[in-house]
């Protein structure tokens, strides 16, 4: 008789049984523990600084639209140095511009501590927010490389685990440190991480650079490297408005992590450190659901997911206006974790597939040029409208944009789900 070829045969068990197999070891070899650990102090250090900036910021400046410019300024930069990154780990390789971004952040961390007024704190997280671009565009541009398509949803889902207990754990720890120190002190533990950063990438972290198997014509070489034709698609521009949506109210700069500090201490008068422990819930959150919404990202496909991550963000938004007590905080960053563990992972993912393999470093780099421009454009709009009308207003604006681009999205995005492997003709079992 003729073995079944059907998605409920023998064969397709065969198929998640290698897929899961593929999965548990691209996520134990040797090489991807110390991605994962690098990551780990990465967030480690970066939840600090997602409260100590708004507050300090807030402390110095006195308005919450100078909170907004600081979050706003710090990412201008990136808008060059991210596509400038990608093209010259095309060339360079990836681990130097890991190692290189991590120096820049620790120069300005370290700078920072002696800083009393608002202008050198504005100009040093120019520097920040440089060496975070470097970091991060490089940093994502080697875990692509490190990972297939069929387990990329779920690789990238460890990652973000690994990222987000750091995440989880930092805003604690900086709480604590400057409730008992002072705020100040905060910048000193942030560049300690990433000190620790830098260590793991030079002791551990391998080159990822990937060599063309067949090499071009040099002449096609030049012609190839200023094509821009990939960048003129509909999947593109759908990748392009759901990162910049996304970027708005996620990152470090973003909307939640930017004003919903300043926002619960000035207006719900809440602590440094029941603010801490609010930062704290919402990374929780997103820890726990990030690899759900990996297996979610491989198993239907990355469109899908986004989708919900993008209707979840601007919901997590709209409950900021409903109140600015305790209680309301939590259940705003409640379903702000959520969305973000759908929505943060599955863009990166949806990029790193979209992304040619000869080309993925310059692809990556323009893509972060428009998840830095949200990451600009989300604060500095929340601050100009919050000071100019109320929160309120802002907080609805957002929540708008979140939804006109879940439906550009809709409209003109390509699902990437991964394919199953081929299966070979049926065979006669006797």
């Amino acid at each position: 008789m003729l073995a079944s070829a059907s998605g409920l045969g023998p064969h397709n068990h065969g198929h998640h049984l290698k897929t899961r197999s593929n999965f548990i070891y691209d996520i134990t070899r040797r090489q991807t523990f110390p991605v994962f650990l690098m990551y780990f102090f990465w967030g480690f250090g970066t939840g600090g600084l997602w409260l100590v900036r708004p507050l300090f910021a807030y402390e110095i400046g006195g308005t919450f639209l100078l909170v907004a410019i600081v979050s706003s300024v710090s990412a201008m930069p990136r808008l060059v140095t991210s596509p400038a990154t990608g093209f010259l780990t095309d060339r360079y390789g990836r681990k130097p511009f890991v190692i290189l971004g991590a120096v820049l952040h620790v120069i300005a961390m370290t700078s920072d501590f002696f800083v009393d007024s608002y202008l050198p704190f504005l100009l040093l997280e120019i520097v920040g927010g440089i060496g975070i671009s470097v970091w991060m565009t490089s940093a994502n541009i080697l875990m692509a490389d490190s990972t297939r398509a069929e387990t990329r949803g779920r690789v990238v889902a460890v990652r973000e685990i690994s990222s987000r207990l750091g995440l989880l754990l930092g805003p604690v720890a900086a709480g604590l440190i400057g409730a008992v120190f002072g705020l100040k002190y905060i910048f000193f533990f942030i560049a300690l991480c990433k000190v620790a950063v830098i260590i793991v990438t030079v002791l551990w972290i391998k080159e990822s650079r990937r060599v063309r198997v067949n090499k071009p014509h040099p002449l096609a070489g030049v012609k190839r490297r200023i094509d821009f034709a990939m960048f003129k698609t509909r999947a593109f521009c759908a990748l392009a408005i759901g990162t910049f949506t996304v970027s708005m109210v996620g990152g470090g700069t973003g909307v939640f992590r930017t004003l919903f500090p300043p926002h619960s201490s000035e207006v719900g008068g809440l602590s440094e450190v029941q603010i801490g422990l609010l930062l704290a819930i919402a990374g929780g959150v997103a820890l726990i659901s990030t690899m759900p919404a990996g297996i979610v990202t491989d198993r239907y496909g990355r469109k899908r997911t986004l989708l919900f991550g993008l209707f979840v963000t601007a919901l997590s938004v709209y409950v900021m206006t409903l109140g600015a007590s305790f209680t309301m905080a939590a259940i705003a960053v409640v379903t702000f974790g959520l969305s973000e563990a759908f929505a943060s992972g599955t863009i990166q993912v949806y990029a790193m597939d979209l992304a040619p393999e000869d080309r993925r470093g310059s692809f990556l780099g323009v893509w972060g040029f428009f998840q830095n421009l949200g990451q600009i454009m989300g604060p500095l709009l929340i601050g100009i409208l919050a000071d100019a009308y109320n929160f309120n207003l802002a907080f609805m604006t957002v929540s708008g944009m979140l939804l006109l681009g879940a439906a550009m999205v809709f409209l003109f995005g390509k699902e990437t789900k991964p394919q199953p492997i081929a299966i070979s003709p049926p065979r006669i079992v006797r």
